[in-house]
């Protein structure tokens, strides 16, 4: 009996064991199932990057072609120096005899290897120089995590000139790895940052390339597996003439300001510059810090492009404005005539008009001519803000023209809703006596106003400005719209902008054996009466305008020059301008013409 108890606690003991051995065993294959079957993939993937590395082989960035093919920027091979840091035995070592190596500091290079990626290898200087690669070379032994990758570089040959048309490209930010546009990209990726670069980014971007390499236990590359070569981004034809644009930046000569040149049958931009500029090369491998703030900062504003973001008063080239709008609703007519003495009193204030003693009795053409303000003054009372503001956006101002670039500026076109709207006040008719000369509020970009004299040039069509012309996915520009105006006002306005350069305040402008028709301006940024007492401060002067095309009765290209604190625009942006005409025409050898010095005050506004 006692033998029979003792047998049962045995087959208790041995019961439990066998469920211990069996609950072993099935947390072993249950083990087995998870490691085999359920997370097969991420260890085989671990063992693969053991034996293996994806290394990417970066596609170059479409050329930008100016119309004639010529190449406005390119790539360029350079070196970057890679580390594989997966199997760093001392990184203090490699660090300090990479940094004696490169002639860079320590905490740079800690700085980047602390910022890898599991089995991917980190990138610690871009754009090494050849006596870099050669210091490496013979240190190869000393380094084996150390290798020299070659990859295509964004190359500006242009530098400076044509940046803000251009753009630049720069390491992709992290608010655009969010953005859909950049779907797909890894971090480091270089992308479209401004001008053409950004706006064309997607087409011009290639498909990447990589290599299957096999590595020994210490990572490095032993053998290549396998290899898709990278796929070179399309080529993107330009609108712009790259001798005219060197001939424009010539032009500037160091003056802050800029300009456009476009052809007023299409809206093609033959030339685009504004100054002070920056040099895009500087971006390609990641700007310094102190030089980005230093950009940033500048009060000169290097990075902005004045052409679509500089909201300046137009000042009298916005006579073209009002000349068309009193000629369509018929508050005048190119015969119409008014006294000035020099002055107009109205609504108790007095303005004055640029030459003191007045101009005497003036009709429209001799009024563009010479730039009277008594002349629109009258007309504008006339005509008043609302049918004003009504021409001033029919001709494209107020809004962005469209161009295929970033961020462009709308300038402001100002009316009594707006006023309402933004200050909770009415309109007074004082302001439209102001805004009759292109002051006041009024504001416009140089493209606009580049477009507003092209309607001119072309006989009433408003174009849609742009800079590419073929490229894949790149969408078809649209066509000019007419917007209704009458052949007979087109035919008086352009009269009275032939006698500006052949007679008036654009005389500077005058080529030889072309006929130029243009519009002077000067927008002023301070009151007169402060730069009365500062007559000599220059950040005080007005800016200086100047607008035209040519040929006079065909032409072929429009033109709008605005020069910062030039004080008028017949004596700092007319020259400019005819030095861009005389060379669109082929004329750059020729002298001046030698015109007549019309009088002061007629010749510098």
């Amino acid at each position: 009996m006692r033998i029979y108890e003792d047998l049962r606690v045995v087959h208790a003991r041995l019961a439990v064991l066998q469920a211990i051995v069996v609950a072993l065993v099935a947390v072993l294959v249950i083990q087995f199932w998870n490691l085999q079957v359920v997370r097969a993939r991420h260890f085989r993937g671990l063992a693969e990057n053991n034996r293996s590395r994806l290394v990417t082989l970066a596609a170059p960035r479409g050329a930008l072609l100016d119309r004639a093919g010529r190449v406005l920027v390119g790539n360029r091979p350079s070196f970057n120096v890679v580390v594989t840091p997966d199997h760093i035995e001392d990184q203090d070592r490699l660090v300090a005899r990479l940094a004696a190596s490169l002639g860079v500091g320590e905490a740079a290079i800690r700085e980047r290897l602390a910022r890898r990626q599991p089995y991917r290898p980190v990138v610690v200087k871009t754009d090494a120089s050849l006596d870099d690669v050669a210091a490496l070379d013979a240190r190869r032994l000393e380094l084996p995590e150390v290798s020299i990758e070659i990859v295509p570089l964004r190359s500006y040959p242009l530098a400076a000139a044509a940046a803000h048309a251009l753009g630049r490209v720069g390491e992709i930010t992290e608010r655009q790895l969010e953005a859909d546009e950049f779907r797909g990209l890894a971090p480091g990726s270089l992308v479209g940052q401004a001008g053409i670069e950004s706006h064309y980014n997607k087409a011009l971007m290639g498909r990447d390339g990589y290599r299957r390499v096999i590595v020994n236990s210490r990572g490095l590359e032993v053998a290549e597996a396998e290899r898709q070569p990278p796929e070179d981004g399309p080529s993107l034809t330009l609108s712009i003439d790259a001798g005219l644009q060197a001939a424009m930046e010539g032009a500037f000569a160091g003056r802050a300001g800029s300009a456009v040149a476009l052809d007023p049958r299409t809206g093609e931009i033959l030339a685009m510059t504004s100054t002070p500029a920056y040099d895009p090369n500087e971006f390609t491998t990641g700007i310094d810090a102190a030089l980005w703030a230093s950009l940033a900062t500048d009060p000169r504003t290097p990075l902005m492009n004045r052409v679509i973001q500089g909201a300046y008063s137009p000042g009298s080239t916005f006579k073209i404005v009002v000349s068309t709008a009193a000629l369509e609703e018929g508050m005048i007519t190119p015969a119409t005539t008014f006294y000035c003495p020099g002055y107009i009193n109205v609504y108790n204030t007095t303005f004055h008009c640029a030459t003191a003693g007045g101009h005497g009795v003036i009709d429209l053409r001799r009024a563009i001519a010479n730039s009277c303000n008594v002349y629109f003054f009258q007309v504008g009372i006339r005509l008043e803000i609302e049918r004003l503001a009504k021409w001033g956006k029919l001709l494209g101002l107020g809004s962005p023209t469209g161009i295929d670039l970033p961020h462009e500026g709308s300038g402001l076109m100002p009316s009594p809703a707006w006023k309402m709207r933004l200050f909770k006040t009415p309109w007074y008719a004082g302001e439209t006596v102001s805004v009759a000369i292109g002051q006041g509020q009024v504001s416009a970009t140089p493209l606009q106003m580049a477009r507003v004299v092209a309607v001119i040039a072309n006989g009433g069509r408003l174009v849609h400005p742009h800079l590419g012309r073929a490229a894949a996915g790149a969408p078809a520009a649209s066509a000019p719209v007419p917007i209704g105006i009458r052949p007979e006002t087109i035919a008086a306005v352009r009269e009275g902008m032939r006698a500006v350069v052949a007679e008036g305040t654009g005389w500077r402008a005058r080529l030889q054996t072309v006929e130029v028709c243009g519009k002077t301006g000067s927008a002023q940024v301070v009151a007169k009466s402060r730069l009365e007492k500062s007559p000599n401060a220059l950040e005080m002067q007005p800016h200086g305008w100047f607008l035209a095309f040519a040929p006079a009765d065909s032409p072929t290209i429009a033109l709008a020059v605005l020069i910062e604190h030039g004080r008028s625009g017949g004596e700092s942006a007319a020259p400019v301008a005819r030095q861009i005409l005389a060379h669109y025409f082929g004329l750059d050898q020729l002298p001046n013409a030698g015109a007549p010095r019309v009088a002061d005050s007629e010749a510098e506004d």
